[in-house]
Protein backbone atom coordinates (compact mmCIF):
# COMPACT_ATOMS: atom_id res chain seq x y z
CA UNK A 1 0.00 0.00 0.00
CA UNK A 2 1.35 3.40 -1.03
CA UNK A 3 0.69 6.01 1.62
CA UNK A 4 1.09 9.79 1.56
CA UNK A 5 1.28 11.15 5.14
CA UNK A 6 0.98 14.88 5.80
CA UNK A 7 1.63 16.26 9.29
CA UNK A 8 1.87 19.91 10.37
CA UNK A 9 2.25 19.04 14.09
CA UNK A 10 5.43 17.02 14.26
CA UNK A 11 8.74 16.91 16.17
CA UNK A 12 10.93 18.83 16.85
CA UNK A 13 7.99 20.91 18.08
CA UNK A 14 6.53 19.43 21.25
CA UNK A 15 3.05 18.46 22.43
CA UNK A 16 0.61 15.58 22.58
CA UNK A 17 -0.48 15.97 18.96
CA UNK A 18 3.13 16.02 17.79
CA UNK A 19 4.01 12.84 19.71
CA UNK A 20 0.89 11.11 18.45
CA UNK A 21 1.49 11.98 14.79
CA UNK A 22 5.14 11.00 15.01
CA UNK A 23 4.49 7.62 16.61
CA UNK A 24 1.64 6.60 14.30
CA UNK A 25 3.30 7.76 11.09
CA UNK A 26 6.64 6.19 12.07
CA UNK A 27 5.00 2.81 12.55
CA UNK A 28 2.88 3.08 9.42
CA UNK A 29 6.02 3.94 7.44
CA UNK A 30 7.67 0.73 8.69
CA UNK A 31 4.81 -1.37 7.28
CA UNK A 32 3.89 0.48 4.08
CA UNK A 33 5.44 2.34 1.17
CA UNK A 34 5.01 5.71 2.87
CA UNK A 35 6.00 9.20 1.77
CA UNK A 36 5.93 11.71 4.64
CA UNK A 37 5.57 15.47 4.29
CA UNK A 38 5.93 17.06 7.71
CA UNK A 39 6.36 20.39 9.44
CA UNK A 40 7.74 20.55 12.98
CA UNK A 41 8.28 24.25 13.55
CA UNK A 42 6.32 27.44 14.23
CA UNK A 43 2.75 27.52 12.93
CA UNK A 44 3.36 31.11 11.86
CA UNK A 45 4.68 29.64 8.62
CA UNK A 46 1.74 27.26 8.21
CA UNK A 47 0.35 28.98 5.05
CA UNK A 48 3.72 28.49 3.35
CA UNK A 49 3.79 24.85 4.47
CA UNK A 50 0.28 24.23 3.08
CA UNK A 51 1.14 25.92 -0.22
CA UNK A 52 4.38 23.95 -0.54
CA UNK A 53 2.71 20.68 0.50
CA UNK A 54 -0.02 21.06 -2.12
CA UNK A 55 2.42 21.42 -5.00
CA UNK A 56 4.82 18.87 -3.53
CA UNK A 57 2.00 16.32 -3.39
CA UNK A 58 1.17 16.89 -7.05
CA UNK A 59 4.77 16.65 -8.28
CA UNK A 60 5.87 13.72 -6.11
CA UNK A 61 3.66 11.17 -7.82
CA UNK A 62 3.45 10.48 -11.53
CA UNK A 63 -0.02 9.33 -12.57
CA UNK A 64 0.89 5.64 -12.49
CA UNK A 65 2.49 5.85 -9.05
CA UNK A 66 -0.06 7.87 -7.14
CA UNK A 67 -0.58 6.91 -3.47
CA UNK A 68 -3.36 4.48 -2.60
CA UNK A 69 -4.49 6.71 0.27
CA UNK A 70 -3.70 10.15 1.70
CA UNK A 71 -3.36 10.32 5.49
CA UNK A 72 -3.67 13.69 7.28
CA UNK A 73 -2.34 14.37 10.78
CA UNK A 74 -5.17 16.66 11.97
CA UNK A 75 -8.42 18.28 10.94
CA UNK A 76 -6.90 21.64 10.00
CA UNK A 77 -5.40 19.87 6.98
CA UNK A 78 -8.80 18.62 5.78
CA UNK A 79 -9.36 21.43 3.21
CA UNK A 80 -5.98 20.54 1.69
CA UNK A 81 -6.97 16.86 1.76
CA UNK A 82 -10.24 17.61 -0.02
CA UNK A 83 -8.39 19.37 -2.85
CA UNK A 84 -5.87 16.53 -3.18
CA UNK A 85 -8.70 13.99 -3.20
CA UNK A 86 -10.35 15.70 -6.16
CA UNK A 87 -7.09 16.13 -8.10
CA UNK A 88 -5.39 12.81 -7.34
CA UNK A 89 -8.64 10.82 -7.20
CA UNK A 90 -7.56 8.98 -4.09
CA UNK A 91 -9.32 8.40 -0.73
CA UNK A 92 -8.32 10.61 2.19
CA UNK A 93 -8.24 9.77 5.90
CA UNK A 94 -7.75 12.31 8.71
CA UNK A 95 -7.09 12.18 12.46
CA UNK A 96 -9.15 14.53 14.65
CA UNK A 97 -7.70 15.41 18.04
CA UNK A 98 -10.18 17.79 19.66
CA UNK A 99 -9.17 21.42 19.55
CA UNK A 100 -8.51 21.16 15.81
CA UNK A 101 -12.30 20.90 15.34
CA UNK A 102 -13.54 23.09 18.24
CA UNK A 103 -11.51 26.26 17.59
CA UNK A 104 -13.89 29.15 18.32
CA UNK A 105 -13.93 30.88 14.97
CA UNK A 106 -17.17 30.40 12.99
CA UNK A 107 -15.60 30.56 9.53
CA UNK A 108 -12.94 28.01 10.56
CA UNK A 109 -15.53 25.59 11.94
CA UNK A 110 -17.70 25.95 8.84
CA UNK A 111 -14.78 25.28 6.51
CA UNK A 112 -13.44 22.36 8.55
CA UNK A 113 -16.88 20.78 8.93
CA UNK A 114 -17.51 21.01 5.16
CA UNK A 115 -14.08 19.51 4.40
CA UNK A 116 -14.41 16.66 6.91
CA UNK A 117 -17.74 15.65 5.41
CA UNK A 118 -16.07 15.41 2.01
CA UNK A 119 -13.27 13.07 3.16
CA UNK A 120 -13.50 9.28 3.27
CA UNK A 121 -12.40 8.35 6.81
CA UNK A 122 -12.47 10.53 9.94
CA UNK A 123 -10.60 9.05 12.90
CA UNK A 124 -11.26 10.40 16.40
CA UNK A 125 -8.62 9.87 19.08
CA UNK A 126 -11.44 9.39 21.60
CA UNK A 127 -15.15 8.70 21.57
CA UNK A 128 -15.69 12.30 22.62
CA UNK A 129 -13.77 13.57 19.60
CA UNK A 130 -15.71 11.25 17.29
CA UNK A 131 -18.96 12.58 18.76
CA UNK A 132 -17.77 16.13 18.04
CA UNK A 133 -17.19 15.18 14.40
CA UNK A 134 -20.65 13.68 14.10
CA UNK A 135 -21.99 16.87 15.68
CA UNK A 136 -20.49 18.64 12.65
CA UNK A 137 -22.64 16.35 10.46
CA UNK A 138 -19.85 13.99 9.44
CA UNK A 139 -21.71 10.74 8.61
CA UNK A 140 -21.30 8.05 11.27
CA UNK A 141 -20.31 5.51 8.61
CA UNK A 142 -17.20 7.62 7.89
CA UNK A 143 -16.17 7.85 11.56
CA UNK A 144 -14.10 5.50 13.68
CA UNK A 145 -12.46 5.89 17.10
CA UNK A 146 -8.85 4.82 17.69
CA UNK A 147 -7.43 5.78 21.06
CA UNK A 148 -3.90 7.11 21.37
CA UNK A 149 -1.12 4.85 22.58
CA UNK A 150 2.09 5.14 24.54
CA UNK A 151 5.68 3.94 24.29
CA UNK A 152 6.03 1.96 27.52
CA UNK A 153 9.82 1.79 27.45
CA UNK A 154 10.15 5.51 26.80
CA UNK A 155 7.77 6.39 29.65
CA UNK A 156 9.08 4.01 32.32
CA UNK A 157 11.42 5.84 34.72
CA UNK A 158 14.86 4.32 35.19
CA UNK A 159 17.05 4.66 38.30
CA UNK A 160 19.08 7.24 36.38
CA UNK A 161 15.89 9.22 35.64
CA UNK A 162 14.89 9.23 39.30
CA UNK A 163 18.36 10.32 40.34
CA UNK A 164 18.27 13.14 37.76
CA UNK A 165 14.91 14.23 39.17
CA UNK A 166 16.23 14.26 42.76
CA UNK A 167 19.24 16.28 41.71
CA UNK A 168 17.02 18.69 39.80
CA UNK A 169 14.69 19.05 42.80
CA UNK A 170 17.50 19.57 45.29
CA UNK A 171 18.82 22.42 43.18
CA UNK A 172 15.42 24.12 43.42
CA UNK A 173 14.52 23.55 47.04
CA UNK A 174 14.04 26.61 49.19
CA UNK A 175 16.19 25.98 52.29
CA UNK A 176 15.64 25.36 55.04
CA UNK A 177 13.00 22.65 54.44
CA UNK A 178 11.76 20.35 57.19
CA UNK A 179 10.62 17.85 54.57
CA UNK A 180 13.22 15.61 52.94
CA UNK A 181 12.75 14.33 49.41
CA UNK A 182 12.05 10.62 48.80
CA UNK A 183 14.98 8.28 49.10
CA UNK A 184 16.14 6.01 46.28
CA UNK A 185 13.45 3.46 45.59
CA UNK A 186 10.74 5.19 47.61
CA UNK A 187 8.66 6.41 44.72
CA UNK A 188 6.73 3.78 42.80
CA UNK A 189 9.51 1.19 42.64
CA UNK A 190 9.91 -1.05 45.65
CA UNK A 191 12.88 0.01 47.78
CA UNK A 192 15.56 -2.36 49.07
CA UNK A 193 14.72 -3.81 52.48
CA UNK A 194 17.59 -1.98 54.17
CA UNK A 195 16.28 1.40 52.95
CA UNK A 196 12.75 0.71 54.09
CA UNK A 197 13.97 -0.44 57.49
CA UNK A 198 16.05 2.64 58.10
CA UNK A 199 13.47 5.18 57.04
CA UNK A 200 9.73 4.67 56.55
CA UNK A 201 7.68 6.29 53.82
CA UNK A 202 5.69 8.62 56.06
CA UNK A 203 8.87 10.59 56.86
CA UNK A 204 9.35 11.51 53.20
CA UNK A 205 7.72 14.41 51.44
CA UNK A 206 4.77 13.10 49.36
CA UNK A 207 4.84 14.46 45.82
CA UNK A 208 1.87 14.81 43.51
CA UNK A 209 2.43 15.91 39.95
CA UNK A 210 0.72 17.41 36.90
CA UNK A 211 2.33 17.50 33.46
CA UNK A 212 0.98 19.68 30.66
CA UNK A 213 0.79 23.10 29.09
CA UNK A 214 -0.35 25.85 31.41
CA UNK A 215 -3.61 26.66 29.65
CA UNK A 216 -6.99 27.29 31.22
CA UNK A 217 -8.54 23.92 30.37
CA UNK A 218 -5.90 22.10 32.45
CA UNK A 219 -7.60 23.51 35.58
CA UNK A 220 -4.36 24.02 37.50
CA UNK A 221 -5.30 27.40 38.97
CA UNK A 222 -8.67 26.02 40.08
CA UNK A 223 -6.91 23.06 41.71
CA UNK A 224 -4.46 25.36 43.51
CA UNK A 225 -7.25 27.57 44.80
CA UNK A 226 -9.90 24.96 45.59
CA UNK A 227 -8.24 21.64 46.39
CA UNK A 228 -4.64 22.27 47.37
CA UNK A 229 -5.31 24.20 50.64
CA UNK A 230 -7.54 21.33 51.79
CA UNK A 231 -4.90 18.79 50.82
CA UNK A 232 -2.18 20.71 52.66
CA UNK A 233 -4.36 20.78 55.76
CA UNK A 234 -4.37 16.98 55.72
CA UNK A 235 -0.76 16.60 54.52
CA UNK A 236 1.28 19.70 55.46
CA UNK A 237 4.41 18.36 53.76
CA UNK A 238 2.81 17.62 50.37
CA UNK A 239 4.62 19.04 47.34
CA UNK A 240 2.66 19.75 44.16
CA UNK A 241 4.87 19.84 41.06
CA UNK A 242 3.57 21.24 37.77
CA UNK A 243 5.78 20.43 34.78
CA UNK A 244 5.02 22.60 31.77
CA UNK A 245 4.69 26.19 30.71
CA UNK A 246 2.12 28.41 29.08
CA UNK A 247 0.07 31.58 29.15
CA UNK A 248 -1.68 30.75 32.46
CA UNK A 249 1.57 30.73 34.43
CA UNK A 250 1.12 34.25 35.83
CA UNK A 251 -2.40 33.61 37.10
CA UNK A 252 -1.27 30.37 38.74
CA UNK A 253 1.66 32.19 40.38
CA UNK A 254 -0.75 34.83 41.65
CA UNK A 255 -2.96 32.17 43.21
CA UNK A 256 0.05 30.59 44.91
CA UNK A 257 1.15 33.95 46.35
CA UNK A 258 -2.34 34.96 47.48
CA UNK A 259 -2.84 31.70 49.36
CA UNK A 260 0.71 31.50 50.73
CA UNK A 261 1.38 28.13 49.12
CA UNK A 262 4.88 28.75 47.75
CA UNK A 263 6.36 26.14 50.07
CA UNK A 264 4.04 23.47 48.66
CA UNK A 265 3.97 24.21 44.93
CA UNK A 266 6.75 24.08 42.38
CA UNK A 267 6.06 25.40 38.87
CA UNK A 268 8.80 23.56 37.05
CA UNK A 269 8.37 25.09 33.60
CA UNK A 270 9.68 23.21 30.59
CA UNK A 271 12.12 20.52 31.70
CA UNK A 272 13.95 17.62 30.01
CA UNK A 273 11.93 14.48 29.36
CA UNK A 274 14.23 12.30 31.49
CA UNK A 275 13.62 14.62 34.46
CA UNK A 276 9.84 14.38 33.92
CA UNK A 277 10.11 10.58 33.90
CA UNK A 278 12.17 10.74 37.07
CA UNK A 279 9.68 13.04 38.80
CA UNK A 280 6.91 10.60 37.97
CA UNK A 281 9.09 7.83 39.38
CA UNK A 282 9.36 9.54 42.79
CA UNK A 283 5.81 10.94 42.89
CA UNK A 284 2.82 9.33 44.55
CA UNK A 285 -0.14 10.50 42.46
CA UNK A 286 -0.70 12.08 39.05
CA UNK A 287 -3.40 14.78 38.88
CA UNK A 288 -5.40 15.98 35.84
CA UNK A 289 -7.78 18.62 37.26
CA UNK A 290 -9.17 19.76 33.87
CA UNK A 291 -12.11 22.12 33.58
CA UNK A 292 -14.48 22.70 30.62
CA UNK A 293 -13.46 25.66 28.44
CA UNK A 294 -15.55 26.55 25.36
CA UNK A 295 -13.55 26.03 22.18
CA UNK A 296 -10.65 24.27 23.90
CA UNK A 297 -11.14 20.63 24.78
CA UNK A 298 -9.01 17.72 25.98
CA UNK A 299 -9.29 15.36 23.04
CA UNK A 300 -7.67 12.44 24.85
CA UNK A 301 -5.12 12.97 27.61
CA UNK A 302 -1.94 11.18 26.57
CA UNK A 303 -0.13 12.14 29.78
CA UNK A 304 -2.52 9.89 31.73
CA UNK A 305 -1.11 6.86 29.91
CA UNK A 306 2.45 8.08 30.44
CA UNK A 307 1.79 8.43 34.16
CA UNK A 308 0.31 4.92 34.18
CA UNK A 309 3.55 3.57 32.69
CA UNK A 310 5.34 5.02 35.72
CA UNK A 311 2.94 3.19 38.04
CA UNK A 312 1.14 6.36 39.15
CA UNK A 313 -2.59 6.36 39.96
CA UNK A 314 -4.24 9.07 37.85
CA UNK A 315 -6.82 11.33 39.52
CA UNK A 316 -8.59 13.10 36.68
CA UNK A 317 -11.65 15.18 35.84
CA UNK A 318 -14.50 13.21 34.34
CA UNK A 319 -14.45 15.23 31.14
CA UNK A 320 -14.21 14.95 27.37
CA UNK A 321 -11.57 12.63 25.92
CA UNK A 322 -9.99 11.97 29.31
CA UNK A 323 -12.68 9.32 29.77
CA UNK A 324 -10.92 7.21 27.14
CA UNK A 325 -7.50 7.61 28.79
CA UNK A 326 -8.52 6.83 32.39
CA UNK A 327 -10.46 3.68 33.28
CA UNK A 328 -12.03 3.93 36.73
CA UNK A 329 -10.35 1.53 39.12
CA UNK A 330 -7.85 0.35 36.49
CA UNK A 331 -5.32 3.15 36.05
CA UNK A 332 -7.01 5.80 38.16
CA UNK A 333 -10.23 7.57 39.07
CA UNK A 334 -12.52 9.98 37.22
CA UNK A 335 -14.08 12.67 39.42
CA UNK A 336 -16.41 15.65 38.87
CA UNK A 337 -14.25 18.62 37.90
CA UNK A 338 -16.15 20.97 40.22
CA UNK A 339 -15.83 18.85 43.38
CA UNK A 340 -12.41 19.75 44.90
CA UNK A 341 -13.23 17.90 48.11
CA UNK A 342 -13.54 14.62 46.16
CA UNK A 343 -10.11 15.22 44.62
CA UNK A 344 -8.67 15.87 48.08
CA UNK A 345 -10.33 12.84 49.68
CA UNK A 346 -9.18 10.51 46.89
CA UNK A 347 -5.59 11.79 46.93
CA UNK A 348 -5.49 11.68 50.73
CA UNK A 349 -6.72 8.10 50.77
CA UNK A 350 -3.97 7.06 48.35
CA UNK A 351 -1.28 8.91 50.30
CA UNK A 352 -2.35 7.23 53.53
CA UNK A 353 -2.74 3.73 52.08
CA UNK A 354 0.58 2.83 50.48
CA UNK A 355 -0.49 -0.72 49.66
CA UNK A 356 -3.61 0.42 47.79
CA UNK A 357 -1.61 3.05 45.92
CA UNK A 358 0.98 0.52 44.79
CA UNK A 359 -1.70 -1.98 43.76
CA UNK A 360 -3.42 0.62 41.59
CA UNK A 361 -0.04 1.58 40.14
CA UNK A 362 0.65 -2.03 39.17
CA UNK A 363 -2.82 -2.34 37.61
CA UNK A 364 -2.17 0.87 35.71
CA UNK A 365 1.01 -0.52 34.15
CA UNK A 366 -0.77 -3.73 33.15
CA UNK A 367 -3.72 -1.77 31.75
CA UNK A 368 -1.42 0.21 29.47
CA UNK A 369 0.60 -2.83 28.38
CA UNK A 370 -2.56 -4.70 27.37
CA UNK A 371 -4.58 -1.91 25.80
CA UNK A 372 -2.57 1.19 24.98
CA UNK A 373 0.73 0.61 23.17
CA UNK A 374 1.59 2.55 20.03
CA UNK A 375 2.04 -0.73 18.16
CA UNK A 376 -1.59 -1.68 18.89
CA UNK A 377 -2.72 1.82 18.00
CA UNK A 378 -0.81 1.88 14.69
CA UNK A 379 -2.10 -1.61 13.91
CA UNK A 380 -5.65 -0.28 14.13
CA UNK A 381 -4.76 2.60 11.82
CA UNK A 382 -3.25 0.21 9.29
CA UNK A 383 -6.37 -1.98 9.35
CA UNK A 384 -8.67 0.99 8.75
CA UNK A 385 -6.51 2.39 5.94
CA UNK A 386 -6.32 -0.99 4.21
CA UNK A 387 -10.08 -1.33 4.52
CA UNK A 388 -10.50 2.13 3.02
CA UNK A 389 -8.27 1.27 0.04
CA UNK A 390 -10.07 -2.03 -0.52
CA UNK A 391 -13.47 -0.33 -0.59
CA UNK A 392 -12.49 2.58 -2.83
Amino acid sequence: MKLLCISRKHPPSVGGMQRMNYEVIRRLASKTDATVIKWGHSQIFLPLFLFWTFFRSLTLFPKRRRPDVIFLGDALLSPLGLMLKKILCRPVAVITHGRDITFRFPLYRTKIGFSLRGLDLVIGVSHYTTDLCQGMRVPAKKCVTINNGVDIEDCTPSPQDREAARKWLNERRKPPSPYPLPLEGEGNIAAPATTVETRSLEHNRPIIITVGRLVKRKGIEQFVRGALPLLIAAHPSVLYIVAGDGKERRSIESAIRELGLSGNVLLAGSIPRNVIRGLMGISKVFVMPNIPVPGDVEGFGLVALEASCAGLPVIASDLEGIRDAVANGENGFLLPHDKPRLFVDTITSLLKNERERREIGERAKKFVAINCTWDKCAGRYLEELERLVASS
